[in-house]
């Protein structure tokens, strides 16, 4: 098991607000799994602590493609600025959609 990594105030901060604004049936899995990616993305960056940029990578990894337009939207709604942490591929705006 890797290293507990600890959180910075703001990051922490963002994630509890996501997290409480999502649907409730969602909130438990999606703590789970966002908590562990966001900490694997600061490892992986060798950082000391999980940052703004680490959680919001780790969100777009984990959510489904099927809900990232919903959650794009509840970050716009929260006013969280991710587009400038993440590339259009991990947005998913790179996959092909039928028109």
């Amino acid at each position: 098991m890797a290293d507990k990594i600890s959180w910075d105030d703001e990051a922490k901060g963002i994630f509890d607000k996501i997290i409480n604004n999502l649907p409730q049936f969602h909130r438990n899995i999606a703590e789970r799994l966002v908590r562990e990616s966001a900490e694997e993305v600061a490892r992986g960056r060798n950082g000391k602590s999980v940052e703004e940029k680490d959680l919001i990578r780790a969100f777009f990894k984990e959510v489904p493609p099927a809900f990232k337009g919903m959650m794009r939207k509840l970050f716009a709604r929260l006013e969280i600025d991710y587009e400038k942490y993440i590339s259009d591929e991990e947005e998913g705006k790179g996959q092909k959609t039928e028109e």
